[in-house]
């Protein structure tokens, strides 16, 4: 997805974070309004053996590839088994492998907006491993 729309509709602070900030912010994170932070990441992505299926509760989380490209597998909750129960915390849980998920190649500019219905394992290498430089956004669940 690329209509940062959907971003700003969401949390306009994070839309204003990344037209004017993204690009030249430090590794690190940001806090934004209402709770919401950024956390700008660069690392290497790994094979999807080592990768982790991962959900949240209290966060929306908008991961946007500023550089490199990456696979993001997306599943249902309710087709997941849970392999390390939530740790509230950290705000997550992590899930058993499985073979029912869509994966979503993002490259620069792309972005997916992840519920907390979505489990979803980020970092996963498209043909070798690569560097990557992302932002994800945490933006609290309403009520």
């Amino acid at each position: 997805m690329k209509d940062l729309n959907k971003i700003k509709e969401l949390c306009p602070s994070a839309y204003d974070f990344i037209v004017n900030k993204a690009e030249t912010a430090e590794v690190g994170k940001y806090e934004l309004e209402n709770g919401a932070y950024v956390s700008v990441q660069e690392y290497t992505t790994k094979a999807r053996i080592d990768a982790k299926y991962e959900a949240h509760k209290k966060f929306i989380d908008i991961q946007m590839i500023l550089s490199g490209q990456e696979i993001i597998a997306v599943s249902p909750l309710d087709k997941m088994e849970i392999k390390d129960e939530y740790n509230e915390t950290k705000d997550v849980m992590f899930f058993v492998h499985n073979d029912e998920c869509t994966d979503y190649l993002l490259q620069a500019g792309d972005f997916l907006i992840l519920y907390p219905q979505d489990v979803h394992m980020p970092c996963v290498c498209v043909n070798e491993k690569s560097s990557v430089r992302k932002i994800v956004v945490k933006v609290p669940v309403a009520g």
